[in-house]
């Protein structure tokens, strides 16, 4: 049986690069695993090849209508944490965007957790205050030092729920999350250049500097456009 719980959401346009995530799955995780999507726009047709195709994770398709509101700020994937929270407590969760494909396997992943039970998987190469409104770190509570390292990225979480440490985290990112003026401060927009603000990846990259956890190897995940 499977110690892993892994979250994704996806719609139809991105369906390609959802099968090549969970394809990486199949290579690295335990027969068995399961995936939450969250579907959020996948065509009826999709849904029968994953149920027809994929039959070495158990997914479980989550439907649910979103908001203009929940999908801008991306807020839609507080909604698979807290099912995971509730649910998969004393498991490993991982929460991988359609485009990220898992790279080490279930047993580096667990070496991983035994130096700090939460993971981003890369940083941006500039400082969290070029990324993220100065108005969420002040809310958050990030010191000076922190502003100026590097931003983490959000498409790639891990955190160790069989771990009180893990599951405060993921606690108190869920309740940051529901906070518009944190999330979303009045007048931001996503960017991909900065000066800007990345929403949840703010949130996410602030809270793992507060907690500490700011060791965050970038092989363990990355974009499957990425060639190495």
């Amino acid at each position: 049986m499977s110690n892993f719980i892994v979250g994704t959401a996806s719609n139809s346009s991105y369906f390609i690069q959802l099968q090549q995530m969970l394809y990486s799955l199949h290579i690295l995780l335990p027969n068995g695993t399961t995936v939450l999507i969250l579907d959020n726009g996948l065509k009826s047709s999709q849904i029968k090849i994953l149920n027809k195709h994929f039959g070495f994770l158990n997914i479980k398709i989550i439907k649910r209508e979103l908001t203009p509101y929940e999908r801008t700020s991306y807020l839609f994937k507080t909604f698979i944490h807290e099912v995971v929270l509730k649910e998969y407590s004393n498991h490993i969760y991982l929460w991988l965007d359609t485009k990220t494909n898992l790279k080490y396997d279930n047993e580096k992943l667990e070496a991983m957790l035994e130096h700090q039970p939460v993971y981003s998987h890369s940083p941006f190469s500039q400082a969290e205050s070029l990324w993220t409104d100065l108005r969420t770190m002040n809310l958050i509570g990030l010191d000076e030092v922190s502003r100026e390292t590097p931003q983490f990225q959000a498409s790639a979480m891990m955190f160790d729920l069989r771990n009180e440490k893990g599951r405060d985290f993921l606690e108190q990112l869920i309740k940051l999350n529901y906070q518009k003026d944190i999330i979303t401060p009045e007048g931001t927009t996503k960017g991909n250049n900065p000066p800007t603000h990345r929403q949840d990846q703010s949130v996410f990259s602030c809270l793992l500097k507060k907690f500490g956890y700011t060791r965050n190897p970038s092989l363990w995940a990355i974009c499957h456009q990425t060639i190495f």
